[in-house]
Protein backbone atom coordinates (compact mmCIF):
# COMPACT_ATOMS: atom_id res chain seq x y z
CA UNK A 1 0.00 0.00 0.00
CA UNK A 2 2.81 2.56 1.03
CA UNK A 3 4.33 1.89 -2.54
CA UNK A 4 1.04 2.14 -4.43
CA UNK A 5 0.37 5.77 -2.64
CA UNK A 6 3.92 7.07 -2.87
CA UNK A 7 3.76 6.07 -7.05
CA UNK A 8 0.57 7.71 -7.45
CA UNK A 9 2.07 10.83 -6.07
CA UNK A 10 4.63 10.63 -8.18
CA UNK A 11 2.74 10.37 -10.78
CA UNK A 12 1.23 13.17 -9.94
CA UNK A 13 4.13 15.35 -9.61
CA UNK A 14 4.19 15.73 -6.02
CA UNK A 15 7.46 13.31 -4.91
CA UNK A 16 8.39 16.02 -2.12
CA UNK A 17 4.86 14.54 -0.55
CA UNK A 18 6.73 10.43 -0.39
CA UNK A 19 9.44 11.61 1.34
CA UNK A 20 7.93 11.13 4.93
CA UNK A 21 5.88 8.02 3.87
CA UNK A 22 8.67 6.48 1.30
CA UNK A 23 10.66 6.59 3.95
CA UNK A 24 9.24 4.53 6.48
CA UNK A 25 10.68 1.43 7.52
CA UNK A 26 13.43 0.84 5.01
CA UNK A 27 16.20 0.89 8.05
CA UNK A 28 16.91 -1.73 10.03
CA UNK A 29 17.95 -1.43 13.86
CA UNK A 30 19.12 -3.97 16.32
CA UNK A 31 18.45 -3.70 19.96
CA UNK A 32 20.51 -6.08 21.69
CA UNK A 33 20.86 -7.24 24.98
CA UNK A 34 24.21 -6.90 26.49
CA UNK A 35 23.72 -9.81 28.73
CA UNK A 36 22.91 -12.88 26.74
CA UNK A 37 23.42 -10.75 23.00
CA UNK A 38 19.86 -11.79 22.13
CA UNK A 39 18.72 -9.31 19.94
CA UNK A 40 15.34 -8.09 18.09
CA UNK A 41 14.82 -6.08 15.15
CA UNK A 42 12.63 -3.03 14.60
CA UNK A 43 12.31 -0.71 11.66
CA UNK A 44 12.38 3.47 11.68
CA UNK A 45 9.02 5.15 11.49
CA UNK A 46 7.73 8.45 9.79
CA UNK A 47 5.14 8.88 12.40
CA UNK A 48 2.65 10.66 9.73
CA UNK A 49 -1.03 9.83 10.60
CA UNK A 50 -1.56 9.00 6.57
CA UNK A 51 1.29 6.24 6.20
CA UNK A 52 -0.38 2.75 6.05
CA UNK A 53 2.75 1.21 8.03
CA UNK A 54 2.60 3.29 10.92
CA UNK A 55 -1.88 3.76 11.20
CA UNK A 56 -2.46 0.88 13.26
CA UNK A 57 0.05 1.66 15.85
CA UNK A 58 -1.16 5.37 15.97
CA UNK A 59 -4.39 3.75 16.26
CA UNK A 60 -3.60 1.53 19.18
CA UNK A 61 -1.36 4.58 20.98
CA UNK A 62 -4.75 6.32 20.23
CA UNK A 63 -7.02 3.74 21.93
CA UNK A 64 -4.99 4.10 24.61
CA UNK A 65 -4.82 7.91 25.88
CA UNK A 66 -8.57 8.13 25.22
CA UNK A 67 -9.55 4.94 26.94
CA UNK A 68 -7.51 7.70 29.91
CA UNK A 69 -9.02 10.75 28.86
CA UNK A 70 -12.43 8.86 28.80
CA UNK A 71 -11.98 7.67 32.79
CA UNK A 72 -12.01 11.48 33.65
CA UNK A 73 -15.10 11.98 32.33
CA UNK A 74 -18.42 11.33 34.89
CA UNK A 75 -21.21 11.53 31.79
CA UNK A 76 -19.78 11.28 28.43
CA UNK A 77 -21.53 11.53 25.55
CA UNK A 78 -20.52 11.07 22.16
CA UNK A 79 -21.64 13.56 19.47
CA UNK A 80 -20.85 13.46 15.85
CA UNK A 81 -20.46 17.05 14.17
CA UNK A 82 -20.76 16.62 10.30
CA UNK A 83 -21.19 19.19 7.14
CA UNK A 84 -22.25 18.53 3.68
CA UNK A 85 -19.95 17.14 1.53
CA UNK A 86 -17.67 19.16 -0.79
CA UNK A 87 -15.41 18.72 -4.26
CA UNK A 88 -12.62 19.67 -2.63
CA UNK A 89 -10.96 19.92 0.29
CA UNK A 90 -8.13 22.50 1.60
CA UNK A 91 -6.30 23.54 4.62
CA UNK A 92 -8.39 26.26 4.65
CA UNK A 93 -11.99 24.35 4.89
CA UNK A 94 -10.43 21.71 7.98
CA UNK A 95 -9.37 25.16 10.05
CA UNK A 96 -12.65 26.62 9.40
CA UNK A 97 -14.56 23.33 10.87
CA UNK A 98 -11.89 23.63 13.72
CA UNK A 99 -12.75 27.29 14.03
CA UNK A 100 -16.35 26.70 14.07
CA UNK A 101 -15.92 23.97 16.90
CA UNK A 102 -14.07 26.38 18.61
CA UNK A 103 -17.76 29.10 18.59
CA UNK A 104 -19.73 26.23 18.88
CA UNK A 105 -18.45 25.55 22.61
CA UNK A 106 -18.99 29.21 24.14
CA UNK A 107 -22.41 29.22 22.68
CA UNK A 108 -25.18 29.32 25.34
CA UNK A 109 -26.21 25.87 24.05
CA UNK A 110 -22.85 24.44 25.33
CA UNK A 111 -22.73 26.11 28.04
CA UNK A 112 -22.92 22.44 30.08
CA UNK A 113 -20.06 20.91 28.65
CA UNK A 114 -17.87 20.51 31.45
CA UNK A 115 -14.99 19.22 29.22
CA UNK A 116 -14.22 16.59 26.90
CA UNK A 117 -12.15 15.83 23.37
CA UNK A 118 -12.24 15.84 19.77
CA UNK A 119 -11.05 13.59 16.96
CA UNK A 120 -11.35 15.22 13.47
CA UNK A 121 -11.76 12.86 10.50
CA UNK A 122 -12.43 13.26 6.35
CA UNK A 123 -13.75 10.28 4.42
CA UNK A 124 -13.59 10.20 0.20
CA UNK A 125 -16.26 7.71 -0.99
CA UNK A 126 -16.84 9.11 -4.26
CA UNK A 127 -19.23 10.90 -3.14
CA UNK A 128 -17.04 13.94 -2.21
CA UNK A 129 -15.21 14.94 0.89
CA UNK A 130 -16.43 14.22 4.09
CA UNK A 131 -15.37 16.23 6.95
CA UNK A 132 -16.68 15.08 10.33
CA UNK A 133 -15.63 15.70 13.88
CA UNK A 134 -16.45 13.07 16.62
CA UNK A 135 -16.54 14.32 20.40
CA UNK A 136 -16.70 13.23 23.75
CA UNK A 137 -18.17 15.48 26.39
CA UNK A 138 -18.80 15.69 29.72
CA UNK A 139 -22.61 16.62 30.09
CA UNK A 140 -25.69 15.74 31.79
CA UNK A 141 -27.76 16.15 28.19
CA UNK A 142 -27.22 17.34 25.04
CA UNK A 143 -30.17 18.27 22.28
CA UNK A 144 -29.68 16.96 19.23
CA UNK A 145 -31.97 18.96 17.18
CA UNK A 146 -31.11 22.51 18.53
CA UNK A 147 -27.15 21.26 18.38
CA UNK A 148 -28.16 20.88 14.77
CA UNK A 149 -29.54 24.14 14.18
CA UNK A 150 -26.69 25.68 16.15
CA UNK A 151 -23.82 24.01 14.07
CA UNK A 152 -25.49 24.54 10.80
CA UNK A 153 -25.47 27.91 11.25
CA UNK A 154 -21.68 27.77 12.24
CA UNK A 155 -20.91 26.25 9.50
CA UNK A 156 -23.01 28.21 6.55
CA UNK A 157 -25.94 25.52 6.75
CA UNK A 158 -29.16 25.93 7.60
CA UNK A 159 -28.67 22.77 9.45
CA UNK A 160 -26.08 20.17 9.84
CA UNK A 161 -26.64 16.31 10.82
CA UNK A 162 -25.82 15.62 14.30
CA UNK A 163 -25.49 12.38 16.23
CA UNK A 164 -26.06 12.20 20.28
CA UNK A 165 -25.45 9.00 21.80
CA UNK A 166 -24.55 7.99 25.72
CA UNK A 167 -21.75 6.11 25.98
CA UNK A 168 -20.29 4.70 28.66
CA UNK A 169 -20.87 1.45 27.06
CA UNK A 170 -17.54 2.74 25.61
CA UNK A 171 -19.45 1.93 21.93
CA UNK A 172 -17.60 5.12 21.12
CA UNK A 173 -14.12 3.88 21.21
CA UNK A 174 -14.26 2.40 17.18
CA UNK A 175 -15.24 5.93 16.15
CA UNK A 176 -12.82 7.75 17.60
CA UNK A 177 -9.75 5.79 17.74
CA UNK A 178 -9.97 4.33 13.81
CA UNK A 179 -7.59 5.38 11.64
CA UNK A 180 -7.84 8.55 9.67
CA UNK A 181 -7.81 7.16 6.48
CA UNK A 182 -7.10 3.11 6.22
CA UNK A 183 -4.28 2.49 3.86
CA UNK A 184 -6.50 0.43 1.42
CA UNK A 185 -8.56 3.22 1.38
CA UNK A 186 -6.42 5.88 0.36
CA UNK A 187 -4.43 3.17 -1.75
CA UNK A 188 -7.41 3.57 -4.33
CA UNK A 189 -7.54 7.27 -4.47
CA UNK A 190 -6.27 8.80 -7.29
CA UNK A 191 -3.03 10.99 -6.73
CA UNK A 192 -4.66 14.20 -6.61
CA UNK A 193 -6.85 13.57 -4.32
CA UNK A 194 -3.78 11.71 -1.97
CA UNK A 195 -1.77 15.18 -2.31
CA UNK A 196 -5.21 17.20 -1.55
CA UNK A 197 -5.77 15.07 1.28
CA UNK A 198 -2.16 15.29 3.05
CA UNK A 199 -1.40 19.52 1.98
CA UNK A 200 -5.26 20.08 3.95
CA UNK A 201 -4.12 17.87 7.42
CA UNK A 202 -0.30 19.16 6.76
CA UNK A 203 0.31 20.29 10.36
CA UNK A 204 -3.44 20.21 11.76
CA UNK A 205 -4.29 19.03 14.96
CA UNK A 206 -6.52 16.43 14.82
CA UNK A 207 -7.22 15.30 18.35
CA UNK A 208 -7.33 18.05 21.36
CA UNK A 209 -8.33 18.28 24.57
CA UNK A 210 -10.54 21.21 26.00
CA UNK A 211 -12.55 22.63 28.91
CA UNK A 212 -12.18 20.70 32.47
CA UNK A 213 -9.56 18.08 30.93
CA UNK A 214 -7.46 20.82 29.55
CA UNK A 215 -6.74 20.80 33.06
CA UNK A 216 -5.45 17.60 33.63
CA UNK A 217 -2.69 17.36 30.71
CA UNK A 218 -0.22 17.52 33.53
CA UNK A 219 -1.73 13.82 35.10
CA UNK A 220 -2.08 12.94 31.38
CA UNK A 221 1.62 13.29 30.92
CA UNK A 222 2.48 11.09 34.32
CA UNK A 223 0.37 8.59 32.92
CA UNK A 224 2.17 8.35 29.26
CA UNK A 225 5.55 8.15 32.06
CA UNK A 226 4.49 5.34 33.83
CA UNK A 227 4.15 3.42 30.46
CA UNK A 228 7.40 4.19 29.64
CA UNK A 229 9.26 4.33 32.87
CA UNK A 230 10.28 0.57 33.31
CA UNK A 231 12.28 -0.63 31.34
CA UNK A 232 11.92 -3.90 29.39
CA UNK A 233 13.91 -6.83 30.83
CA UNK A 234 15.08 -9.73 28.67
CA UNK A 235 14.69 -13.20 29.25
CA UNK A 236 17.92 -13.92 30.69
CA UNK A 237 16.68 -10.76 33.43
CA UNK A 238 19.29 -8.18 32.15
CA UNK A 239 17.64 -4.69 31.84
CA UNK A 240 20.91 -3.33 29.48
CA UNK A 241 20.58 -2.96 26.26
CA UNK A 242 22.93 -1.97 23.05
CA UNK A 243 20.86 -0.22 20.16
CA UNK A 244 23.22 -0.69 16.87
CA UNK A 245 22.09 -0.17 12.83
CA UNK A 246 22.60 -2.82 11.37
CA UNK A 247 25.85 -2.46 9.39
CA UNK A 248 27.31 -2.33 12.87
CA UNK A 249 25.59 -5.58 13.93
CA UNK A 250 26.35 -7.94 10.91
CA UNK A 251 30.17 -6.53 11.06
CA UNK A 252 30.00 -7.48 14.45
CA UNK A 253 28.66 -11.00 13.62
CA UNK A 254 31.50 -11.60 11.31
CA UNK A 255 34.28 -10.51 14.22
CA UNK A 256 32.37 -12.87 16.28
CA UNK A 257 31.79 -16.01 13.21
CA UNK A 258 35.76 -15.56 13.09
CA UNK A 259 37.22 -15.44 16.65
CA UNK A 260 34.74 -18.01 17.56
CA UNK A 261 33.97 -20.19 14.17
CA UNK A 262 30.63 -20.64 12.38
CA UNK A 263 27.91 -21.63 14.37
CA UNK A 264 26.71 -25.48 14.48
CA UNK A 265 24.17 -26.11 11.83
CA UNK A 266 20.32 -26.41 13.54
CA UNK A 267 19.85 -30.13 14.52
CA UNK A 268 15.98 -29.85 13.15
CA UNK A 269 14.44 -30.83 15.88
CA UNK A 270 17.00 -34.08 16.45
CA UNK A 271 18.90 -34.15 19.37
CA UNK A 272 22.46 -33.95 19.29
CA UNK A 273 25.16 -36.30 20.83
CA UNK A 274 25.93 -35.80 23.83
CA UNK A 275 29.55 -34.68 24.78
CA UNK A 276 31.32 -35.00 27.88
CA UNK A 277 31.82 -31.34 29.91
CA UNK A 278 36.10 -31.74 29.61
CA UNK A 279 35.64 -31.22 25.72
CA UNK A 280 32.97 -28.58 25.57
CA UNK A 281 34.02 -25.10 24.27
Amino acid sequence: LRDTICRKLADFGRLDLTEGIGDCHSRRTVKQCTGCRKHSVFYNRCETKFCPICAPRLARERRETVEWWTKQLAQPKHVVLTARNTETITKERVLAFKEAFQKLRRRKLTRNWMGGFYSLEVTNEGRGWHLHMHVLVNARFVPADQLAVEWGKLIGQDFAIVKVKDCRDRSYLGEVTKYAVKGTELAGWSGADIAALMEAFDGVRVFGVFGELFKKRAEFREFLESLQGELPRCECGCDKWRILDEDEFNWEEIEREILLGPRPPPSCGVNPPAVHPEFRL
